[in-house]
């Protein structure tokens, strides 16, 4: 199989591909974020001064248990994955639908379930949820 074989083959990877980098690009940046919040609490508790409440405020909402990043409303953040996830069970389910017989729909039958299993989890983590 040669690159270009590839490439039209998998397609489709570059979906998956770019979310990651995405997702590693954010976790970078709201680590950098909260890594600059407490250097400059730290140069206001070395100068003998109090932190603006805005500063602390700013660090206690980043973090969350055991210095975990948190990541906007939870409730809106697990909407949004129900959404996206069942969009792509729909979009798979298609695909399935329109490739029946051609030999490799086993594949899109496959992400298909793996989309409509993670939309059902994200509608139960949305459902019984922390409020």
């Amino acid at each position: 199989m040669s690159i270009g074989e590839f490439l039209h083959d998998f397609w489709w990877l570059i979906f998956p591909v770019f979310g990651m980098i995405m997702a590693f690009q954010g976790s970078r940046t709201s680590e950098h974020r909260v890594r600059n919040t407490i250097d400059l609490i730290k140069t206001y508790t070395d100068q003998g001064k109090e932190p603006p409440p805005e500063l602390l405020r700013i660090v206690s909402q980043e973090l969350q248990n055991d210095g975990e990043v948190q990541r906007g409303s939870d409730r809106n953040g697990s909407l949004w994955t129900f959404i996206v996830f069942t969009a792509l069970a729909a979009g798979f389910g298609t695909g399935w639908y329109l490739t029946r017989g051609a030999g490799y729909e086993w594949a899109f039958l496959m992400i298909t379930v793996m989309m409509g299993v993670l939309a059902f989890g994200a509608l139960v983590v949305l459902i019984f949820g922390r409020k």
